[in-house]
């Protein structure tokens, strides 16, 4: 009994360390100076199987939210898109790096983005021939406008309603493998669709039947 009485400690706190687990999605912010001060909040999600797998460099994912998250709160960030989704699936088999836009701004601070590239796959094992970027309306944007910045960064790129993409992009979008969602129900323009679809055709692109 007394051996029963002295162990309770011991498994309360072990239980109490448990509840208290850190999320796999951290906030984190980074700090610094490239030719402009740059102040930018993310949150970083690691595989539950990142520690344990010490050998292993992981592909990345920079997910680029819509207008209606910006601002100063990253924790935002957790209720919508793959954020959210990454709130439940621990065993997701990416990083994934999701970062703030400041209030009043939209996704065009190419520095920044690969300033917080380069700072992620400094700390992390990051496999740099699988960086991929997503997002969806102004991140959707912003994903084929940092795709068309840094063509020779990203392995592939995945663009869900992207809000008034730019017909002079395509020419370097060519060069990688681009997918890009636009559903018929989609708060977006008629003229905005036409236009994602007059870059792509002249590059070899042709809009799937998605039932």
């Amino acid at each position: 009994m007394k051996q029963l009485i002295s162990l309770l400690p011991l498994l309360a706190a072990v239980c109490i360390a448990r509840s208290e687990a850190p999320p796999r999605q951290q906030a984190h912010v980074l700090d610094a100076t490239i030719s402009h001060p740059v102040h930018l909040s993310y949150l970083l999600f690691l595989p539950a199987t990142y520690a344990a797998k010490p050998d292993t460099h992981w592909p990345l994912i920079l997910y680029l939210h819509g207008g209606s998250l910006r601002g100063g709160d990253v924790e935002q960030l957790r209720t919508l898109g793959l954020p959210h989704k990454l709130e439940s699936e621990p065993d997701f088999p990416f990083v994934v790096v999701s970062p703030q836009c400041p209030a009043g701004e939209i996704w065009t601070d190419t520095e920044a983005i690969d300033a917080l590239l380069d700072h992620v796959i400094r700390d992390y094992r990051i496999d740099q021939q699988r960086i991929y970027v997503t997002g969806h309306s102004m991140g959707g944007r912003g994903a084929l406008y940092f795709a068309y910045r840094l063509p020779s960064r990203f392995a592939a790129v995945l663009a869900l309603s992207p809000y008034s993409p730019v017909t002079a992009w395509g020419s370097k979008l060519a060069q990688i493998p681009l997918w890009l969602f636009q559903g018929t129900a989609d708060n977006v323009r008629a003229d905005h669709r036409d236009e994602g679809a007059s870059w792509r055709h002249p590059i070899g692109g042709r809009p799937p039947s998605v039932q």
